[in-house]
């Protein structure tokens, strides 16, 4: 088993049968080991630590632990050749009971998991993202990418248990465009078709290339293209310009020049 300190982002290793343990953390520093061997420690909200697969696991836990936190360990999750399997550790400053541990996969990869609205990271390459401390619970659990609709369901996390949580990404024929202008309350024309006063939130707008104009008395018409992704939400901000007022038309009435 390949054994190394990885402390940055470089994978130097590209022999084949290396694959990749991404450990995530927002405690900077946070120490890692996988059961007794210190593999090093998180900068920039991660490290990244090289395994080589072709033999058998030589661990069986991860543990994370930085001072003033209640350090936690947890069951090591294997990775594929080539792939990277991401783990995201919170650590606590309190005592708890016994945390679950979610499994997130994705089909394809860069899926975003939130729970309650909290995001938990994106799935990596292998589409494989572990949530080691999840607090036993009945959790809101969304999973969106760009391009795809948002799912949107319900899961129990129980206390010291392992829970898998397995969706399959499908594309999205609708959008969401956010309209705003300064000064507000113009005319928005989507596509030629008067849609509404700004600012407004549009829904369910097809996915593709659509024209926007924003109108309002006193100020020049405002227009651009706008590309619209299935799943997610653009925004358009229009900043308008007054219209200047009229050029100073001279008086019909003659001169006195002109009357001799």
């Amino acid at each position: 088993m390949l054994c190394c300190q990885v402390l940055a982002d470089e994978r130097s290793f590209t022999a084949p049968g290396i694959g990749y343990i991404e450990v995530r953390s927002d405690i900077e520093g946070a120490r890692v080991y996988f059961d007794t061997l210190y593999m090093g420690y998180v900068r920039d909200g991660k490290l990244t630590i090289p395994i080589d697969t072709t033999v058998s696991p030589a661990w069986q836990n991860v543990r994370m632990e930085y001072t003033g936190y209640i350090p936690y360990i947890g069951p090591y999750t294997e990775t594929e050749p080539g792939k990277t399997v991401a783990y995201q550790i919170d650590l606590s400053k309190s005592a708890y009971g016994p945390p679950g541990l979610v499994q997130f996969i994705s089909d394809p990869p860069g899926v975003e998991f939130l729970i309650n609205d909290r995001s938990m990271g994106i799935t990596p390459d292998s589409g494989v993202l572990i949530a080691y401390t999840v607090p036993r619970g009945l959790y809101m659990v969304n999973a969106r990418r760009a391009g795809d609709q948002t799912i949107t369901d319900k899961l129990y996390v129980d206390n010291n248990a392992a829970t898998t949580y397995r969706v399959s990404m499908v594309p999205s024929p609708l959008g969401e465009i956010q309209v705003n202008s300064t000064p507000a309350g113009a005319d928005i024309y989507l596509d030629n078709r008067v849609i509404g006063l700004t600012p407004l939130h549009l829904t369910d707008v097809k996915v593709g290339e659509h024209t926007i104009q924003i109108r309002k008395n006193g100020y020049q018409d405002w227009i651009a293209n706008v590309s619209v992704i299935g799943g997610s939400m653009g925004g358009v901000e229009a900043v308008l310009v007054s219209t200047p007022p009229p050029d100073f038309l001279p008086s019909a009435e003659p001169t006195e020049s002109e009357k001799q």
